[in-house]
């Protein structure tokens, strides 16, 4: 249960995600830089995970973490916050916030494929059957997804490919952050990787726009705090916390949830249209996360 309740709390704030993005590009398009934009939010996600250092145990395995993983959580920061990061927010500029969280949140099939491939997950039927059923409500989905109100009829192609791309850097991240958050703990791991990407993306910023720009308009401030603290500082140290408790093709299943909230929250405040097929894709992403997390009850084996 405590696997199923982080994974839910990080889903929920991942769905407000794509249609936050998409209002800040229509709305606030000439202050949303996509590099000091993400700076930015990545700075407030460590800022918000900050005090976890007020707890000396915490300091103690960040001690260990250096000496021992650092390489590691770089790797680990690299794909699954720099890189699905950027491309799942720069996604938002060309596409539709329904579009967007369709391809990203493919990613569970890239999930389980790695994490069987990677040894850690074996591929039952129910499984590959919640996976093909989500995937099916997903393509259903996005058939019947419209326009929203920013889209111009340009092609969406760009925008599309940036969120599968990011949805492929999540998968890896999931099945790879397993180890070193039951080490050292989801909410450590996330602050060591969000400084990583600060360290990365700094001179970066600096050299695209010469300098960090703050001076922004309060409703891009707003979008970052969301963006940043609930969404990504909370969201994925959440995520990473639950990979404790859940396998990581049962926790990716949750994407096909997340493209569900995005996709009702796009409705509502993007004004994109939807048919009845739409509902029909819910039902069947449900029923495919039910599936994908189902686990069959031990049995019993005699040890030599």
């Amino acid at each position: 249960m405590k696997g199923l309740l982080c994974g839910l709390i990080a889903t929920m704030f991942w769905g407000g995600f794509y249609p936050v993005s998409r209002l800040l590009f229509g709305y606030e398009g000439d202050s949303v830089e996509p590099m000091n934009f993400t700076f930015i939010r990545f700075a407030l996600a460590a800022l918000f995970l900050l005090p976890i250092f007020v707890k000396k145990d915490n300091r103690d395995k960040l001690k260990i973490l250096i000496k021992k993983d650092l390489h590691y959580l770089a790797m680990l920061s690299l794909v699954g916050i720099v890189g699905e990061g950027m491309l799942v927010f720069c996604a938002l500029k060309y596409t539709t916030a329904a579009r967007a969280s369709l391809m990203a949140n493919a990613s569970p099939i890239s999930t389980l494929i790695i994490s069987w491939l990677a040894g850690k997950e074996l591929l039952t039927g129910k499984k590959i059957t919640g996976m093909l059923l989500g995937f099916i409500g997903l393509v259903i989905a996005f058939l019947g997804n419209g326009d929203d109100q920013f889209a111009t009829g340009a092609s969406m192609f760009k925008g599309d490919f940036m969120a599968f791309a990011s949805g492929v850097c999540w998968a890896l991240y999931t099945v790879y952050g397993d180890r070193v958050s039951n080490e050292y703990g989801g909410l450590l791991c996330g602050e060591v990787m969000f400084v990583i990407a600060l360290i990365v993306l700094l001179p970066v910023t600096l050299w695209i726009n010469k300098k960090i720009i703050l001076d922004l308009p309060w409703q891009t401030w707003a979008g970052a705090v969301y963006l940043g603290m609930l969404s990504y500082g909370l969201a994925n140290s959440l995520w990473i916390c639950a990979l404790k408790y859940l396998k990581p093709g049962q926790l990716g299943s949750f994407g096909y949830l997340s493209a569900a909230i995005a996709m009702t929250c796009s409705a509502i405040f993007v004004n994109e249209k939807f048919t009845i097929t739409f509902f029909i894709a819910i039902a069947l992403v449900l029923i495919g996360v039910a599936l994908m997390l189902h686990q069959s009850k031990p049995t019993t084996e005699s040890k030599p």
